[in-house]
């Protein structure tokens, strides 16, 4: 009886404190939540997947591609019954082209590669043309006004 007594006393405290100062509270937090001016919501990057079938051979990208044009994500080449290439990408966007590294290990070495990816529309296309071994053994592409573009097809991301 002693303890709800004190729980009776503590609420009634409680609430006429609140009530008292209502007016100036409500009316502080009216004017705490006009001089504070929105804070603008960072642009959300872009998830786009894309695919290549050919045969039981598969060829996957996953692109993220963030407000200021930094791309990063995933190239995956998977032949079938042979060992693939499997790593990571990260680069710029120019316009309509991603300009990637591609960092990726090969039959247990690692190894980095120059891509250029084209996007038109929901589609993109992959750049392939003769490579040549670049500064720190990083493969460059050798001339790019010679690419032949290999499209690839857009997917649901996984």
């Amino acid at each position: 009886m002693k303890n709800l007594l004190i729980i009776a006393a503590c609420l009634l405290t409680l609430a006429s404190c609140n009530s008292s100062g209502s007016t100036e509270t409500t009316e502080a937090a009216a004017a705490d939540t006009t001089a504070t001016a929105p804070v603008a919501e960072p642009a959300v990057a872009q998830g786009m997947c894309y695919l290549i079938a050919e045969g039981k051979d598969s060829t996957t990208l996953s692109l993220t591609i963030a407000a200021d044009g930094t791309v990063t994500g995933s190239y995956d080449w998977a032949p079938w019954e042979k060992d693939g290439a499997h790593g990571t990408i990260t680069g710029k966007q120019e316009g309509d082209l991603f300009k990637v590294t591609y960092d990726y290990v090969i039959e247990g070495s690692n190894q980095q590669e120059e891509k250029v990816f084209k996007l038109t529309g929901d589609q993109i296309q992959e750049g392939e043309g003769e490579l040549t071994e670049g500064e720190g053994g990083i493969l460059k592409i050798k001339d790019a006004s010679k690419l032949t573009w290999r499209p690839m097809t857009k997917v649901a991301c996984k």
